[in-house]
C-alpha cells in the first residue's frame, strides 16, 4: 500500500515538472548532531536521504516542499540507571528517526556558467521518534514538532536539464511535549533535474 501512494507522488511531482519550470532533488545526507540532539548521540548519522521539490513562480524564486528521513543511533555501553526505586543495567542504544515535512522558499542566483547557487528555508513539521533501549526495556517518545530549516547549496547542470546538488542544511526542532528539541546539521549531495 505505501509503496502505490510514493509511485502515485512521484507521478504526481513529475507530470507537474512536465508542464511547469520547476526543479526536483534527490539527495544523500550526512547529519551532526547539535543542541540537545549531542546529549543523546555522540557521532554522525551516515543514514538519510533527502526529496525536495521546487515550482519556479519566477526565473529565481522557487515555492515547494521538503522531506527526507535522518536516522541516528549510539551504542552507549553497559550502564546502571535508577528512577524513583526502580534500577535498570544494561547496555543502552540511542536512536533517533527524524522526518521532516517542510513547506520552502528557494532564491536562485543566477550565475555564469554552469553553477547556480541558491539560498532556501523551510518551515513545517517534524515527526521524530527517540527511542532508548536498555536491556530488555524500551523508552519510545514519539511527537510532531515544529521545525525551520535554513539552507545554502549549488546546483551544477551537467547535461541538459540534469545536474548535481550539494548543500549544507540545519534543522532547528522546538522542543515537544515529551521530546526535546533535536536539532542538527547535514550535508546534502545528489542529483536534481530541472525542466
Amino acid at each position: 500500500m505505501r509503496t502505490r501512494y510514493t509511485i502515485a507522488l512521484l507521478l504526481l511531482v513529475f507530470t507537474t515538472t512536465s508542464y511547469a519550470q520547476s526543479k526536483f532533488a534527490v539527495t544523500y545526507s550526512v547529519a551532526f548532531p547539535t543542541g540537545e540532539t549531542s546529549d543523546y548521540f555522540g557521532s554522525a548519522s551516515w543514514r538519510g536521504v533527502g526529496i525536495d521539490y521546487s515550482y519556479l513562480i519566477q526565473d529565481n524564486i522557487g515555492i515547494g516542499f521538503s522531506t527526507g528521513w535522518q536516522v541516528f543511533s549510539d551504542d552507549v555501553g553497559y550502564v546502571t540507571e535508577t528512577d524513583g526505586t526502580e534500577t535498570v543495567s544494561g547496555f543502552r542504544y540511542n536512536y533517533l528517526n527524524s522526518v521532516p515535512v517542510f513547506a520552502t522558499g528557494t532564491y536562485f542566483f543566477k550565475a555564469s556558467g554552469k553553477v547556480e547557487p541558491y539560498a532556501a528555508l523551510g518551515i513545517g513539521l517534524v515527526y521524530n521518534r527517540l527511542e532508548q533501549d536498555i536491556g530488555l526495556f524500551t523508552n519510545e517518545n514519539t511527537a510532531w514538532q515544529f521545525g525551520l530549516r535554513p539552507e545554502v547549496g549549488l546546483d551544477y547542470e551537467f547535461s541538459y536539464g540534469v545536474g548535481l546538488r550539494a548543500a549544507v542544511r540545519y534543522q532547528y526542532v522546538a522542543s515537544g511535549s515529551d521530546v526535546p528539541s533535536l536539532p542538527f546539521f547535514s550535508v546534502n549531495v545528489g542529483l536534481v533535474w530541472k525542466n
